[in-house]
């Protein structure tokens, strides 16, 4: 009796759920998205590489590294370890760049 009483006081109210993607989610301050990679101030220390916990980054030379976007967690180490002023790797706040496929994932880095 009682889920039916919730049942009819739910029925008249406003979803909690957003209606994505017709509304646009904003995410917060500190959200971690898409790594973006500037080869050119690079200076190939390799320590993005060294600190990724789960390997996400293979690195071959200076300026060219490889970004597993299927494996990569997002955590924010590249990042914070990399001694560049401005900085080589930084992460933005874009999220949508998903895909079914993990190989498609491999390259996505701008």
């Amino acid at each position: 009796m009682r889920v039916l009483i919730e049942a009819l006081k739910n029925i008249f109210k406003r979803p909690f759920t957003r209606r994505y993607p017709k509304e646009k989610l904003r995410p917060y301050k500190r959200f971690r998205g898409r790594i973006n990679y500037y080869p050119k101030r690079c200076i190939g220390c390799r320590l993005c590489e060294k600190y990724c916990p789960v390997g996400a980054i293979k690195f071959y030379k200076k300026g060219k590294i490889d970004f597993d976007l299927g494996i990569c967690i997002t955590c924010g180490m590249c990042q914070d370890v990399c001694p560049t002023n401005p900085k080589s790797i930084e992460i933005s706040r874009e999220f949508e760049f998903s895909d079914k496929d993990k190989k498609k994932l491999r390259n996505l880095i701008k």
